[in-house]
């Protein structure tokens, strides 16, 4: 379950164009904030927060501006999920394992959960989209299925949540097309849990593992080397960027120590890295659990700050 409020970064030729806005085409619906209480685990709110800063930062100058996500076709999520699977989501019959695994055992609306889960692969696939003309498996299987429109030969999915990309990992491990990458916390779910030894098996095609507590100089190091090198091994025609802030010191989940100037480097050195090699980037906002609404909300506005500093430039 990823989020998603959405951007894309279009081609350099496309780039070109007269500019009429701050930011490259964005993605959002109503649905990927249900109206749970804010003090359920995972923060619901930070969606519609984040829309409302965005238009407070006058990165987006009206709702209008936002992107609307084209709705899925179930036969789109097959490609990615049993279809057992996804009806039993969809009717609520999941076993309490599956639900826990999936971090929404406690729920106050089960029809919310699932729109929004629907509504969010759709906008990252309308993401990737935008990307390519000007929730990530789906959208990711959908453009290299054959015969889809603006197929991509190879993707690159960039994971700097603060939790192993193990979902990902474990649905694309027999996909050559893909290229899976995470750096994370080895100190963070999936691993080390009591009872849940079945957990933290999965493995992307590069995993890199950090230390509990690590600081901004060797976690941008890190992934500037390691993003780096892919981007020259890989060469993908798509970058697909999970930008979690549980990596923040005061994330409430989260057992890195970034701090609010790293955090932004490390938005702006991804997005320039790609850049740079003229690659394609669809990023969502992914993981941040600080109940404190307006600290989260600006920490995940920060990639969207760079996104429109480097936008700007390149008009």
């Amino acid at each position: 379950m990823r989020s998603a409020a959405v951007v894309s970064w279009p081609r350099c030729e496309d780039a070109m164009s007269p500019l009429r806005r701050l930011l490259p085409p964005s993605v959002y619906h109503h649905s990927y904030s249900p109206p749970w209480p804010p003090t359920h685990r995972f923060p619901m709110w930070k969606f519609h927060d984040l829309a409302l800063q965005l238009l407070k930062d006058q990165l987006v100058t009206a709702w209008e501006d936002f992107v609307m996500p084209q709705p899925l076709q179930e036969e789109w999520i097959f490609l990615a999920h049993e279809e057992d699977y996804y009806r039993r989501f969809c009717s609520d019959t999941l076993d309490p394992a599956a639900l826990r695994r999936i971090g929404f055992a406690q729920r106050p609306d089960h029809r919310q959960l699932v729109a929004r889960t629907c509504w969010e692969a759709a906008g990252t696939l309308t993401c990737a989209r935008e990307a390519l003309k000007a929730t990530v498996l789906v959208a990711l299987i959908m453009l290299i299925e054959p015969g889809a429109e603006k197929a991509v030969s190879k993707i690159l999915i960039c994971d700097l949540d603060v939790h192993q990309g193990d979902g990902t990992a474990e649905i694309l491990q027999d996909e050559p097309r893909a290229f899976t990458m995470s750096v994370h916390c080895k100190e963070n779910f999936p691993f080390g849990f009591k009872g849940l030894s079945h957990l933290g098996h999965d493995r992307s095609d590069l995993d890199v593992a950090l230390p509990k507590g690590l600081g901004d100089e060797e976690y941008l190091a890190t992934i500037f080397e390691h993003l780096q090198g892919a981007l020259e091994d890989v060469r993908p025609e798509l970058v697909l960027y999970d930008a979690g802030v549980d990596i923040h010191v005061e994330d409430d989940l989260g057992n890195l120590c970034i701090s609010w100037k790293g955090l932004r480097r490390r938005e702006e050195m991804v997005l320039e890295l790609c850049t740079a090699k003229g690659v394609p980037v669809a990023f969502v906002i992914g993981g941040g659990y600080h109940r404190k609404r307006p600290h989260l909300t600006r920490r995940h506005a920060a990639v969207f700050h760079a996104a429109s500093a480097i936008w700007r430039t390149r008009g």
